[in-house]
Parts: C-alpha cells; structure tokens; sequence
C-alpha cells in the first residue's frame, strides 16, 4: 500500500466517478470512492470486486464530512496524490423562477461542496510537496445555454477556482486542472434536478423548457459515454505537467472557439434562430 498512489473521487456512484474510480483502480491507484448515498454503491461494488476500490460515504454539502473522510484516509496511507472532484448536479429551470433555496443547493454541492474537499486535502498535498487536484467543470462553464444557466454559472465558477487554485499552490508542486466534458452519455441530464415551477407546470416558460429539456436528454443519448471524460483525466494525470484544461469531446473541444470568435451580433441572431426552433 505504501507504494501505490492514492486517489480520492466525490460522485462516484454513476457516471464519470463511477468510470474514474474503475479505470485508475485497474492502473495501480488504491482508489477511495465516494458517494452522498452508499445504499447506491451497489453498481460500483459489484464492479469493483478484486479491485483496490474502498467505497465511502461523503456528502460534500456537510461542513465537517470531507476533513473526516480525508484524515481517516491520510492515517490509513499517509496520503493522498490525486483529487478529483466530480461531484454534482445540474439545476434545470429558467434563471427569474429559482427560489433562493434552489440556487443555495446549487452552489452548495458544485461550489462550496469543491472547495471543502479540496481545502481538506490540500494539507495532505502541501506535506508531501506533491499532489494533483482535478475539477470536473463543463462545457457549460465556457458557454451559457438557455435552461441551464444556474448551472452554467456553478461551472464557470469552477473554471475561476482552478485558474486561481493552480497559481496559489504550485510552490508546493501541486498541480490543478479543469476536465471539461461536452453532452456526455451518462444518468447526469436525467437527474437534473427541476426547478419547483417546471416540476408544477406552473413556469410561465412551460413550453420552451419541455422542449429544450427533450432537445438536451435526446442529444446526450447520441453522445459518447462516460470514457471520453476518463480519457481526459488520463491525458492530464499522464502529463508530466498538467495543462489548466482538457476539453472533453468534440463540442467542448469546438463550440466554445465558434461562440468566442464570432462577432456578438452574428452569435446573437444564431441564438435567435435556435430559440425560435423550440418555440415552433
């Protein structure tokens, strides 16, 4: 144990945690996996089985759990050499018809809950002089879309951390990173979690968010799977220094290069177009 890197990943009872956790298992890490949820770590301990995988319950959105999780792991291996924050979910509504309590819980698990694993590990890190920490931001952290918004701004929040972060801890040769996956085949669309008014019919954009939310779940059926995200955190932890971001996918790779170099009034009228699609 002493010789095998340790990873720590939040998310990881579906989708990219759940992938992450079994591929670096199979490339040497003992690999702690954690989840909000244990009663859901079924999947991943059937899967996991003969694999250094220790699956355990972590709720980023309370305080004190990430420092309790992280001091059990540093007293098992004395440390931790790679982070991936993968925890989160995205919040589907339009901006005016979120309560307040709706964007606390938004900002609560992709922002705060990022920060408390990451300021719990840093320590471990900082002791060593070594140490990768890798967010998993989005597409949506470089391009805001309709519905989405509130999410897309917790992502672009991701994308400020990590560029800060990465400056402030490199004396300590800590390296931080973003993997920004585009529409990704995963239970992540489907669990999004509706704003109160489009969940009671009762938005007064009813209509267009039904469209888009089928337009959105429809294109991430097309999309490749969790490993095209895997594949980017392999390409970072593989380099012998990690760049600030790996696009993941073709759109995360392309969208963002049409949105910023076309003139604001071209990109605005493609905006147009797309909007008057769902309304028609």
């Amino acid at each position: 144990m002493e010789n095998r890197p340790v990873a720590l990943i939040t998310g990881s009872s579906t989708g990219i945690g759940f992938e992450a956790s079994l591929v670096l298992a199979r490339r040497g890490y003992l690999v702690f996996a954690t989840m909000r949820d244990i009663k859901k770590a079924g999947a991943l301990r059937k899967a996991a089985r003969r694999l250094p995988v220790e699956i355990l319950s972590l709720d980023v959105d309370q305080p004190l759990a990430a420092r309790k999780i992280v001091s059990a792991i540093a007293r098992k291996t004395g440390r931790i050499d790679v982070l991936i924050n993968n925890a989160g979910f995205g919040a589907f509504g339009m901006l005016e018809e979120f309560t307040d309590e709706e964007i606390k819980a938004q900002y609560e698990t992709n922002v705060f809950g990022l920060m408390r694993v990451t300021n719990a590990v840093l320590p471990v890190m900082r002791a060593r002089k070594s140490g990768r920490i890798l967010h998993i931001g989005s597409l949506a952290g470089k391009m805001t879309f309709a519905g989405i918004g509130l999410y897309c701004s917790s992502k672009y929040a991701v994308e400020a951390l990590t560029e800060a972060m990465r400056t402030e801890v490199r004396p300590f040769n800590i390296e931080v990173a973003v993997i920004e996956p585009g529409s990704t085949n995963t239970p992540f669309k489907h669990n999004r979690h509706l704003s109160q008014k489009f969940k009671q019919g009762k938005s007064d954009y009813q209509s267009v968010l039904k469209k888009i939310l089928s337009y959105g779940n429809s294109q991430s059926q097309k999309a490749p799977g969790a490993q095209q995200a895997v594949d980017a955190i392999l390409k970072a932890l593989g380099s012998r220094r990690m760049a600030v971001r790996y696009a993941a996918g073709f759109d995360a790779t392309w969208f963002p290069v049409f949105r910023w170099f076309l003139p604001d009034g071209v990109y605005d009228w493609v905006l147009k177009r797309m909007f008057q699609r769902f309304t028609s």
